[in-house]
């Protein structure tokens, strides 16, 4: 069974983000071979990196971090996780302070004295909602595929967007308020295409590893 686990970063639960992803997310309820679960950080307590040092000496494989909030939860679901799609709204140019946070708690699988890296060789891709044009897709995208490769796994795009699936919640993104349609992103057809092209480039990218995986160890 492919495991793929999505964040979203946005502090609307249920806002243009959440719904992105969602969109993009939905095809795989078809597949048999394919489970999927969406961990929306909105509402929850996830405090930032501390740089204590705590899990470089003292992790353990039950206690990954130090800090006692929502973020010990997630943890296993991201080791469990073959693929993981992190979505962030565009804020002020860049992705959110919430996903910022949340990426810094890694810190704990890249230096931890138990965990060393346990993401290698996962596959992620990145989305991104922006209101207007201009007001950071590629930056917030180009920041979520610097948190995969700090972890060492493998990046997956949706070939319209290079750097993974990227959306506009406002009307062809020129920045106007429209009370009456919720999820405006998903008006976006290009933007929510992207969304799909990235899950299935993910799910593709999955099989090809865990094919590779079981033809390197029955080879030796």
């Amino acid at each position: 069974m492919i495991k793929i686990l999505g964040i979203s970063g946005s502090q609307i639960k249920e806002g243009n983000v959440s719904a992105l992803l969602e969109y993009g997310l939905s095809p795989t309820k078809n597949l048999k071979d394919v489970s999927f679960e969406v961990i929306n950080l909105a509402g929850k307590k996830i405090g930032p990196c501390l740089h204590c040092n705590w899990c470089v000496n003292k992790q353990t494989p039950e206690k990954i971090c130090a800090q006692e909030d929502d973020m010990a939860p997630i943890y296993p679901k991201l080791l469990e996780a073959d693929g993981i799609l992190v979505a962030s709204p565009a804020h002020f140019g860049r992705l959110s302070g919430l996903t910022a946070d949340w990426m810094d708690r890694t810190r704990a699988f890249v230096h931890g004295k138990f965990y060393k890296l346990p993401l290698k060789n996962k596959i992620g891709g990145a989305m991104a909602v922006a209101f207007f044009r201009g007001a950071g897709l590629e930056t917030t995208l180009s920041s979520i595929d610097i948190f995969f490769l700090s972890h060492q796994m493998i990046l997956a795009n949706s070939r319209l967007y290079q750097l993974g699936a990227g959306a506009y919640s406002s009307r062809e993104g020129k920045g106007r308020f429209e009370k009456d349609i919720r999820h405006m992103t998903l008006e976006d057809e290009v933007g929510v295409l992207s969304a799909r092209m990235l899950v299935e480039r993910v799910i593709d990218l999955v099989r090809i590893i865990k094919a590779g995986t079981k033809a390197l160890s029955s080879s030796d």
